[in-house]
């Protein structure tokens, strides 16, 4: 249950852009399950890739903000 609301919370457009954009085109697809199940594999992605690299999580919103400034 609390892999749920994880995806559906960081798949809402407030938290992560590309996430909301994974889920709902899952959605359009037709399977919500499907859409819980994709975002939680890109979740799963960028765990995988913060640890691979020993580095700090920083979204890609965050590094495009930071190149402007």
């Amino acid at each position: 249950m609390q892999l749920v609301t994880s995806t559906r919370k960081a798949s809402s457009d407030r938290y992560s852009h590309e996430l909301a954009l994974v889920r709902e085109k899952e959605i359009q697809r037709g399977n919500k399950n499907r859409a819980t199940l994709a975002v939680a594999r890109k979740m799963v992605t960028y765990m995988l890739a913060v640890e691979r690299r020993q580095q700090d999580f920083v979204p890609a919103e965050g590094m495009v903000a930071r190149a402007v400034a």
